[in-house]
């Protein structure tokens, strides 16, 4: 178990370069935590278990995203901390449940600077960690920072690489008609060759996680050179 939980600290060291602070995420359930603590409760423990089961029923390729968020009192360093020990404690209770290491992507904190309820008393549902499936990678330096692993092929796996070739091609025929060939019409280029391989390879294939990552990473880099 000790090695297990610091798989989970080293993996968020690797995985902070990747990923900013606020990831678009598929929501899958909260904890809550009593004041001013970073360890669960009875009913937080329970919350813990329903996640876990969703997120071992799904099989998800999708990273897991876990956020902490303290309420409005104390001062923003001491609740920035606070935060990231509630997710951490999150992390190591759902690996604990069953949870693949493998599967926790992203581990930050938001302090105080997320109220869910606009208080400037203690509350306990602003004393909240959030689980969720991280949609998109908001950056991409390499396709080997991207998180797929062999046994994440799948039809939820084709289904999004097809996406991103769909709206590649599009945006790069829309760009091309405007005249605009700079940055976002060459990475829709190349978005649209990364994922048509990908696409095109059998689940079976050695390359098809490869060219996965390829994928998400070109497509990454297109949505980055858009905005």
């Amino acid at each position: 178990m000790k090695q297990s939980i610091q798989f989970v600290r080293n993996f968020l060291i690797l995985t902070c370069f990747v990923l900013p602070v606020a990831v678009a995420a598929e929501a899958f359930g909260t904890v809550n935590f009593n004041f001013d603590s970073d360890q669960l409760d009875a009913r937080g423990q329970q919350q813990v278990d329903q996640i876990a089961q969703r997120l071992k029923a799904i099989n998800s390729y999708k990273p897991t995203v876990v956020v902490g968020y303290t309420d409005a009192v104390g001062s923003s360093g001491y609740n920035q901390d606070l935060g990231l020990r509630r997710a951490n404690t999150v992390a190591r209770a759902l690996v604990a449940a069953g949870v693949s290491v493998d599967e926790i992507g992203n581990i930050s904190s938001r302090g105080k600077s997320d109220l869910l309820v606009a208080v400037t008393t203690a509350d306990r549902r602003n004393r909240r960690v959030t689980v969720g499936l991280a949609e998109i990678l908001a950056a991409c330096r390499s396709y080997r920072e991207v998180q797929i692993s062999d046994n994440a092929v799948g039809d939820e796996l084709q289904a999004d690489i097809i996406e991103r070739l769909n709206t590649a091609t599009s945006k790069r025929t829309e760009l091309q008609g405007s005249g605009r060939n700079g940055p976002a019409f060459q990475m829709a280029g190349a978005a649209r060759e990364d994922c048509g391989k990908a696409a095109g390879l059998a689940a079976g294939s050695i390359r098809k996680v490869e060219y996965s990552k390829r994928c998400f990473c070109s497509f990454a880099r297109l949505q980055a050179a858009l905005n």
